[in-house]
């Protein structure tokens, strides 16, 4: 990492994939931020510039590499943007190099938002390599990372002895890209959803995590979290500009998480993601000695407040105390409690 400070944060794009071009694209309209290197794994954009990869119509003197461990030795970089999965387990590896490389790391993956849930052992381990390189390391988005966890955990300060938190996220992904709607099933049969439970590319990652930073973030501590995901069939034909579902096909996926205090349900979160879905919103309510109920109409915007999220994530990196964060800020060495996990499938 630099130890020469300059105006702008040098940044590393590391995955510049679906979401991953959209964060550098919109990273290289930021004044403060001077992109110094990009990472892919895909052959067709590797050795190119980033501008043509991006489709900018200049050249931004960044060539995508293919070798990361490389690339961190040689470029003067503060922070690593890392967007190439979800999962901890397949993306571990990645964040070590960087880490053992001194950078600062903000990543999308969906399972760092709350990283001791299903992997505690390797979140430990991030952690204490992030303290003994001195880095900060924290993952977040949009949905795990704000708008069902770290904003209910926001507005939950005006409240006190919460005793309930419900929160459901209405999308039609009709307008989304075309990776979320295959995601949610849209066009498979019944039959065909089913068989696709369980696999990793199937299905919203992260409820889960969001209902423990929930939890956690308004002094619950769950003892079980469970997960239930069945398809949202569709009455009428409804079609996007990437498939047409006809009536008894499934158009998206209806998930909800839910945290277990004591054997109550005290968190409830739920997502209805599919196509032609009417009325797109965003509901909170907080039940408490102050209840708080918020509807969002439309929503918040998936992909674009992500890309928001990640680049607006940073610049605190360089100023924060090292470790291994989740998106309310806490270390994870300061979240102590565990619980049992229930997958659904």
């Amino acid at each position: 990492m630099s130890t020469e400070r300059s105006d702008k944060i040098k940044v590393i794009f590391y995955g510049v994939g679906a979401i991953g071009s959209e964060v550098a694209r919109f990273g290289l309209t930021r004044p403060w931020l001077e992109a110094v290197g990009a990472v892919d794994t895909d052959p067709a954009k590797i050795g190119q510039d980033l501008g043509a990869v991006l489709q900018l119509g200049r050249t931004v003197g960044v060539e995508v590499s293919g070798d990361p461990a490389s690339l961190f030795k040689r470029v003067n970089a503060d922070v690593v943007v890392l967007t190439t999965g979800s999962f901890l387990p397949a993306i571990y590896d990645q964040l070590e190099m960087a880490a053992l490389a001194g950078l600062n790391i903000v990543s999308s993956a969906e399972e760092l938002a709350f990283p001791t849930l299903q992997s505690a052992q390797l979140a430990e381990q991030l952690d204490g390599l992030a303290k003994d390189q001195g880095i900060t390391i924290k993952g977040t988005g949009i949905n795990p990372g704000f708008v069902m966890d770290s904003l209910i955990v926001f507005l939950a300060t005006a409240s006190a002895d919460v005793s309930h938190v419900w929160s459901r996220r209405i999308v039609d992904c009709s307008r989304r890209r075309k990776q979320l709607q295959q995601k949610v099933g849209a066009g498979l049969s019944v039959e065909q959803f089913k068989a696709n439970l369980g696999k990793k590319i199937f299905g919203h990652v992260g409820l889960m995590e969001s209902a423990a930073l929930v939890a956690d973030g308004v002094g619950m501590r769950p003892d079980r979290i469970t997960q239930t995901v069945e398809p949202v069939v569709a009455e009428t034909s409804v079609e996007s500009e990437y498939v047409k579902v006809k009536p008894g096909e499934v158009s998206g996926m209806r998930q909800i998480a839910r945290g277990f205090c004591n054997g109550r349900e005290c968190v409830s979160l739920e997502v209805l993601f599919y196509v032609g879905a009417p009325e797109p919103k965003d509901q909170i309510l907080i039940k408490g000695m102050t209840d708080i109920d918020v509807t969002i109409k439309e929503g918040i915007a998936g992909d674009q407040a992500t890309v928001a999220i990640l680049l607006n994530a940073i610049a605190p990196r360089l100023a924060a105390k090292p470790g291994l964060l989740v998106p309310t800020g806490k270390s994870i060495s300061e979240i102590t409690w565990r619980c049992s996990v229930d997958l659904g499938y």
